[in-house]
């Protein structure tokens, strides 16, 4: 019966756990992975989820390595349409290095936002071949019940990778030539748990759709080089 009982608590714990960790209020990078060749200007979106609620002001500090990318711009996000607001943004290397710093305030002291919803999207050109995180260093919202206490939010990265011309795509097994051995590379890596393609997962996405997926075999079975950028 004590074991039972222990048991019992144990899985209680862990589903309360569980439910805490899956209704967690997220503030994030839109894309995991955002692949763009070199000579190029793109953007990448900073989002809250829809257990956001009662948002009146927020401020993000981010890093992004500059000596891969140029930072060019950040305009306000989309879920502040309809309110009056005051919206800025930094770029402070002498404060922390590679950091940007932005961030909005409604001007109405009753009026707020609730998520999803688009808080930033920050525009980039790429400077010169390689992955750079988009991480956060920290991110502040207040709701309009508190404005002195932030609310109780979870982050989650991003990284950039950026492409020289050229870059061979289905050479997943980097042994300069696309042949069988890439097909069973790829079959191993997407249902077998093997090692991803190398030197870097694009590799893999033969059909340049930002996937490594099953529609990659198809291409791959054709045995053709592709050159993405």
């Amino acid at each position: 019966m004590k074991r039972y009982i222990i048991l019992v608590s144990v899985l209680c714990f862990l589903l309360g756990a569980f439910s805490v960790s899956g209704n967690a209020q997220l503030v994030f990078v839109d894309s995991a992975q955002t692949v763009v060749c070199k000579d190029s200007i793109f953007w990448v979106d900073v989002r809250v989820d829809s257990m956001v609620k009662l948002i009146h002001s927020y401020q993000c500090l981010m890093y992004i390595d500059t000596s891969k990318v140029y930072l060019d711009s950040v305009i306000r996000g989309t879920i502040l349409n309809g309110h009056s607001f005051d919206f800025g943004w930094e770029y402070n290397h002498h404060l922390y290095p590679d950091s940007l710093i932005f961030g909005a305030s409604i001007f109405g002291a009753g009026d707020f936002v609730n998520g999803p919803g688009q808080l930033a999207r920050i525009w980039l050109s790429t400077k010169r071949e390689g992955d750079t995180p988009v991480a956060f260093g920290r991110c502040v919202l207040l709701d309009t019940s508190s404005q002195s206490e932030p609310m109780d939010i979870t982050t989650e990265d991003g990284q950039i990778i950026v492409l020289g011309p050229g870059y061979p795509i289905g050479d997943a097994n980097n042994d300069d030539v696309v042949d069988l051995g890439d097909i069973l590379y790829l079959i191993s890596y997407l249902y077998k748990g093997g090692p991803e393609p190398l030197p870097l997962w694009i590799v893999g996405d033969v059909n340049c759709d930002i996937l490594v997926d099953l529609g990659d075999l198809r291409v791959n079975g054709k045995n053709v080089l592709v050159f993405c950028c």
